[in-house]
């Protein structure tokens, strides 16, 4: 079901709309909405993998720092804003009583 939207674009984003939309020989609305499924994509891959951020950087560091590193050094994890997951707490075993 499809459902009618205005968007308020700058003149630059509309022509670069019009140009992909005629070299894809699609709509302009179907060129938005692949656009959308794709950063919804992206968003839960984001949420798939805490350290997706430092290789979308670019940088020297892609590839090279590991979760492993991350939580072993708090000073390295405070500088890359990187909160490690809550462990859940060890299962205490309980004896069992003899018969």
């Amino acid at each position: 079901m499809k459902t009618k939207v205005t968007l308020s674009l700058n003149k630059r984003t509309v022509a670069l709309l019009r140009k992909a939309g005629a070299r894809r020989a699609k709509p302009m609305s179907a060129i938005v909405d692949d656009l959308v499924e794709e950063l919804d994509r992206k968003d839960a891959a984001k949420k798939d993998d805490d350290l997706a951020w430092i290789d979308e950087m670019g940088t020297w560091l892609s590839g090279k720092i590991s979760q492993k590193d991350l939580e072993e050094d708090p000073r390295l994890a405070y500088a890359f804003g990187y909160k490690p997951k809550a462990k859940p707490a060890p299962k205490k075993k309980t004896a069992k009583p003899k018969a």
